[in-house]
């Protein structure tokens, strides 16, 4: 467990690559690094002037992380602190850009960075879903869509992507739903939305993993608890975790990825730790981001 008492923790992450784990804490607009082999003791936090929601591995390098902020896909450099963006993110309606920030995202099989904004009274229907096609390199400008048809809810969490790569999972959080969509890499299009899980007794789905069995783990925030759903959407196992209500975000780690590291939020008696769960079956690795 790392004992951060955070106000909102998120993003769990596992970098493979020097066993290394960070999280956010989005309302103290922190993210913390911890090392595996010593542990929370010897973290280091750094502190933004703006929240940080969402964190990837940048391929073959440990210097950076490929994070989002309020509106804004960037760098962060973890030997300064400080961050160099990629791209700002300007929705259609401009009127939205001071009701919304950035929340969860992911990487592609192809590099495909997609990304969710949310409405900041979590009760507007503004959510959306971006996808950035290209990364930041300077010969090159990023070319982001947004794409406003894809979510009708305040909050979108996810996406994440099934094993083959072939299905995308997102959640409209509010609304208690997980939805999955037919997933072509090749272009990046999204087709056929369909109902994947509704959360039962007012259930609210947050972030999500996947194993390498296909299964889907969903955090079920106001529960208290993370659901493993099969591929056709049937509650196969359910982990509780005691004295916490407000489940955020799990995401597998540790040397055989059978480890699930589950962000918790500072709310309703919960306390905002990040807890581990070992699980039998490991989670499938998350695209790293090319930069």
């Amino acid at each position: 467990m790392a004992p951060s008492a955070s106000g909102l923790s998120e993003s769990p992450l596992y970098r493979a690559s020097d066993k290394t784990f960070f999280f956010v804490d989005i309302k103290n607009r922190l993210v913390h690094r911890v090392p595996e082999s010593v542990g929370w003791e010897q973290r280091k936090t750094y502190e933004f002037h703006q929240p940080i929601t969402s964190l990837e591995v940048v391929a073959n390098r440990t210097d950076v992380l490929a994070v989002q902020t309020r509106l804004s896909l960037t760098l962060l450099s973890l030997q300064t602190g400080t961050l160099k963006d990629i791209t700002t993110l300007q929705h259609g309606d401009k009127g939205l850009d001071a009701k919304m920030r950035m929340n969860d995202g992911a990487i592609d099989a192809k590099g495909r960075w997609w990304a969710g904004s949310m409405a900041l009274d979590e009760e507007e229907l503004i959510g959306r879903l971006w996808c950035m096609e290209e990364g930041p390199s300077e010969a090159r400008a990023a070319s982001v869509r947004e794409l406003d048809n894809l979510v009708q809810t305040p909050v979108p969490n996810g996406p994440v992507f099934s094993l083959d790569g072939k299905i995308m999972y997102a959640s409209e959080t509010p609304q208690g739903k997980v939805f999955q969509y037919d997933y072509d890499a090749t272009d990046g299009s999204v087709s056929n939305k369909r109902l994947f899980v509704q959360l039962e007794n007012g259930g609210m789905p947050d972030g999500i993993a996947v194993d390498v069995e296909g299964h889907v783990w969903v955090a079920a925030n106001s529960q208290g608890k993370l659901v493993r759903y099969s591929q056709s959407g049937e509650a196969v196992a359910t982990c509780v975790v005691p004295g916490v209500k407000m489940t955020s975000c799990p995401a597998f780690g540790g040397e055989d990825f059978r480890t699930l590291f589950l962000a918790s939020i500072a709310s309703e008696g919960s306390t905002g730790h990040v807890y581990k769960v070992q699980v039998d079956v490991p989670g499938i690795r998350r695209h790293e981001y090319e930069a």
